[in-house]
């Protein structure tokens, strides 16, 4: 019977080699490896594509086989952390130096490499196969050639139905997203960092019509990584920052960062924003430079060229800079931290007329936090890397207790900010090997730490008000928003721009975003403190009628759950 039933396949044409079923296989693990999610309907029509192209030129499907199963054994361990390509991690990839990405290939699990081995394994045996005789057209290859190509379609006639543009290269095939998503995003990252370069060269626009600095010196320390419920001050579940839990000072609970990436929360954070876009050369150093301060930068990251960077772009235009780390030929020197403190100190010795802005740029909780804390840590928590993490934090505390002394010390009146540029997301979490990587695509992502110490403060104030990243340069000590005031209200400007008049003319931003003012700034898309707390309250924004409907209430956030270690986190 069963010798009867293939015959009648094979003069049929339908049979199914062993062949095939490599080819489906390694089409999923293709698909999982380049970061998209899982899709059935064009794993087997890639599998379908692999089989036509055998039988046409053997050749050249052993050459393009090969190359997607190296590629996406080499991603995929990156994948499984931060997804398919996209803007972020190509900005990433082009300002990481060595030794972050020595740190990033450490941090994975031993298994996510296993897999890519395997995925590898599966390429060189695919590479291996011998040609055979070219069968007549089969009506198996029929309908390959019709699903395929059917398939092709499907992506971009969804697009077309919903309202978008047909377009073929938004076909949803993993092997060619991949591709094209690498080389799109990476034309916008290089058109950014030219961009910058551009900028970089101009001289900033800014118009100081008055100075007026309540205190002699602003510190400004840029934290890293550092997710707002991993610090106890913030309402974290462990006491692993003392001194922000009990020092005076305005602490915020609610505090959103502008992007899950250093690059790019920090150039829409740090820089005048016209249209989405930041403008490197009109930056808060720039600002200060112009109202008469004297502006040091300190960072412990690396800096792998002049202006090739946001931070290196903003840093540079500094009277005093200095890097730890010089990028990729100082790669395997892994400072730390404190060793900025000597270099404040030595600022504090020496009394200064000028009004004094001071920026210290931390490595903080950057992964491998375990390398941050030589791999110290008070308690376990899941994982050691877990465990690392919450340490950085007490790391951190610690840094700005001994900052915030040399301040006092100086006998100079201070006002000292504290933020983080992101924060990151649990992978492998529950899992033994659990570790925090960069990621978007969840809250605590955004959810980060920022304060303001001053040395007037008589008492310890948690703001439990909503605050954002975009809205940096607008903030007072207190985080009132404010028209003109920059540089926690020291400095007072008349922006030659039309768009610094988009403030909110009323108390209620429901009412402002219906008048003729809130509408021109919708169309100019002018970043502007009213119509982020819409956004962020969940309002839905018609930009072109400039009226706002309340949206669907936001699905309540988890509860809190515990995990094997006493862990207490959000879910993501």
């Amino acid at each position: 019977m069963n010798v009867t039933l293939k015959e009648t396949l094979a003069a049929r044409g339908i049979t199914l080699s062993p062949w095939t079923g490599l080819y489906f296989l390694q089409s999923l693990l293709i698909n999982l490896a380049l970061g998209y999610p899982f899709s059935l309907l064009y794993a087997v029509a890639f599998t379908c594509v692999l089989h036509l192209v055998w039988r046409a030129a053997p050749k050249v499907q052993k050459v393009v086989l090969g190359l997607y199963s190296l590629v996406a054994a080499l991603y995929f361990p990156f994948s499984q952390a931060y997804g398919a390509p996209n803007f972020n991690t190509l900005l990433a990839l082009h300002s990481t130096n060595v030794e972050e990405s020595t740190e990033m290939f450490t941090i994975f699990p031993w298994y996510s490499y296993l897999v890519a081995l395997f995925i590898f394994a599966l390429g060189v045996i695919a590479v291996r196969r011998k040609a055979s005789p070219v069968k007549r057209w089969g009506k198996m290859e029929t309908l390959c050639l019709i699903f395929s190509v059917g398939t092709f379609f499907v992506q971009p006639i969804q697009n077309l139905a919903w309202g978008g543009v047909f377009k073929l290269k938004d076909t949803g095939y993993p092997a060619f997203r991949f591709v094209k998503d690498v080389i799109v995003n990476n034309n916008e990252v290089l058109d950014e960092q030219q961009r910058m370069a551009q900028f970089a060269q101009m001289k900033d626009t800014w118009t100081v019509t008055a100075v007026k600095p309540k205190y002699h010196t602003y510190v400004v320390v840029i934290g890293e990584s550092a997710r707002r419920d991993a610090m106890g001050a913030f309402g974290g579940h462990w006491d692993n920052t003392p001194f922000a839990s009990s020092v005076n000072g305005y602490l915020f609970n609610d505090y959103i960062a502008a992007s899950g990436s250093t690059q790019k929360s920090l150039g829409l954070t740090l820089n005048r924003v016209v249209d989405g876009k930041p403008q490197y050369q009109d930056n808060f150093v720039t600002l200060a430079n112009r109202a008469g301060f004297q502006t040091w930068w300190f960072s412990n990251q690396g800096q792998i060229g002049e202006y090739d960077t946001a931070i290196a772009s903003i840093a540079k235009r500094a009277d005093e800079v200095q890097f730890l780390k010089s990028g990729d030929f100082e790669a395997d020197k892994n400072t730390q931290d404190t060793a900025l403190l000597k270099m404040t100190a030595q600022v504090f010795a020496s009394q200064r007329t000028q009004p004094q802005l001071i920026v210290l740029h931390l490595m903080g909780s950057h992964p491998q936090a375990c390398d941050r804390t030589h791999g110290k840590y008070d308690v376990f928590v899941q994982s050691k890397e877990t465990s690392c993490y919450l340490y950085t934090m007490t790391q951190t505390d610690d840094l700005l207790r001994q900052l915030y002394d040399q301040l006092r010390n100086s006998g100079d009146s201070f006002s000292l900010v504290y933020f983080s540029d992101h924060g990151l997301a649990f992978k492998e979490r529950g899992k033994e090997v659990q570790y925090l990587a960069h990621d978007d695509k969840f809250q605590q992502n955004f959810q980060v730490p920022f304060m303001v110490l001053s040395s007037d403060d008589k008492a310890h104030k948690i703001i439990k008000a909503r605050r954002s990243a975009n809205d940096f340069l607008g903030s007072s000590p207190n985080g009132r928003a404010s028209k003109r005031k920059k540089l926690a209200s020291a400095i007072v400007l008349s922006q030659n721009r039309r768009q610094g008049r988009c403030t909110s003319p009323t108390s209620s931003c429901r009412r402002w975003i219906t008048t003729t003012w809130g509408r021109t700034c919708l169309r100019r898309r002018v970043v502007n403190p009213c119509l982020m707390a819409l956004r962020l309250s969940g309002l839905r924004i018609d930009a072109v009628v400039g009226r706002a409907s309340a949206a669907p209430p936001a699905k309540k956030q988890a509860k809190k759950i515990r995990h094997k270690g006493g862990f207490f986190i959000s879910p993501k």
